[in-house]
């Protein structure tokens, strides 16, 4: 892009209304790809959120399609709500009772696993919509604390890279921080994915 002579050249960045110029846009880069793993964790979770929300709780369970040992006897697990590289959280049903978990099962050689056992009951109930309901509000709050963890650890290299300038560079991260824990470029596309995708609690 030519700039008129004498101008500076500003950047425009994705998911902000700041324009940057070049040593503000350097310092934003840096910062980026400090964050852009942690950033790809809160958009992978921000989409199950979505895809979860989408889900219609009036419907029938699916069929159970795995058990689940946990200290506290075995669980049918109805559907799974999460999946990481590291564990995957399911919706389950106990055994011959009737109550209703949320449950992380982690891999087995992971550290978490040999040192405190495979799985890790989260949340525990008698309605299972209201289990889901509380689960989804956790999955809020930990989507909006992820997000968090991020702009402060941008922030840190933003403050070493452009020290004299640094309030634009934090406000166009913050701003990107907050599309991705919003999702807001995605939320139709995820909203129609969900739709076609929901079976009852068919998560």
């Amino acid at each position: 892009m030519l700039k008129p002579a004498g101008e500076e050249l500003l950047h425009q960045v994705a998911d902000s209304e700041q324009r940057l110029d070049d040593k503000q846009f350097a310092a934003y880069n840096a910062a980026f790809q400090t964050i852009e793993y942690d950033l790809s964790g809160v958009k992978r979770a921000r989409e199950e959120l979505n895809r979860l929300e989408q889900v219609n709780l009036d419907k029938p369970v699916p069929k159970a399609f795995d058990t689940l040992a946990t200290p506290e006897g075995e669980w049918k697990a109805h559907a799974q709500l999460f999946k990481s590289i590291r564990s995957e959280i399911f919706l389950c049903r106990q055994a011959g009772g009737d109550q209703w978990a949320v449950i992380q099962r982690f891999q087995h050689n992971s550290p978490y696993a040999q040192a405190h056992g495979e799985t890790d009951i989260l949340l525990k109930g008698n309605d299972v919509r209201e289990l889901m309901t509380e689960y989804m509000a956790q999955m809020r709050h930990t989507v909006r604390f992820m997000a968090r963890n991020a702009e402060v650890k941008a922030q840190k290299i933003i403050w070493e890279q452009a020290p004299d300038d640094p309030g634009k560079v934090v406000r166009a991260i913050f701003e990107r921080c907050d599309a991705v824990a919003e999702n807001t470029q995605a939320v139709k596309q995820s909203q129609v994915h969900a739709v076609r995708q929901s079976r009852g609690v068919g998560i």
